[in-house]
C-alpha cells in the first residue's frame, strides 16, 4: 500500500469542508491533515489525458495536491490544462452520478461538510 493511502487510512474517519475548483474544471476538493511526498506523480494536465485514453473520459480521477494538502476528485470531463504536479492516487469506481450531482451542487453552494470513512 502506498504511503499516502496508509496515512489517509490512519486518519479516518475525518471531516473537511468541500469546495469547488472554480478555475480549473469539474473538480471538487477538500483539505486533509496529511503532509506527504509526491507519489505516482503527474502533471495535472496529464491525468485527464491518461484517463481519456483509458476510459474515454476524465471523470472519477482521485488526486492529492501535496502543496496544499488537498484531496481532489474529478466529477466531469473538464479538467485542468496546467503543469502543476499532483499525485494520482485512485479512482471512483461507483457512484458517478451522485459524484456529478455533488460537484454541480458544490459549484453553487460552497462549504458543505464532507466526511471520509471506510465502509466495509
Amino acid at each position: 500500500m502506498p504511503n499516502l493511502a496508509r496515512e489517509l487510512r490512519a486518519k479516518l474517519p475525518m471531516k473537511s469542508v468541500l469546495q469547488h475548483c472554480k478555475l480549473i474544471g469539474d473538480m471538487v476538493f477538500f483539505t486533509i491533515p496529511i503532509v506527504a511526498p509526491w507519489e505516482n506523480k503527474y502533471k495535472t494536465e496529464e491525468v485527464g489525458k491518461l484517463r481519456r485514453e483509458k476510459y474515454g473520459k476524465a471523470t472519477g480521477s482521485v488526486c492529492f495536491y501535496s502543496s496544499r494538502q488537498q484531496f481532489c476528485v474529478v466529477y466531469g470531463d473538464d479538467t485542468a490544462e496546467e503543469p502543476l504536479p499532483i499525485s494520482y492516487i485512485g479512482e471512483v469506481v461507483e457512484g458517478a452520478l451522485q459524484l456529478r450531482v455533488t460537484g454541480l451542487e458544490t459549484w453553487f453552494d460552497q462549504g458543505r461538510v464532507v466526511e471520509l470513512e471506510i465502509v466495509d
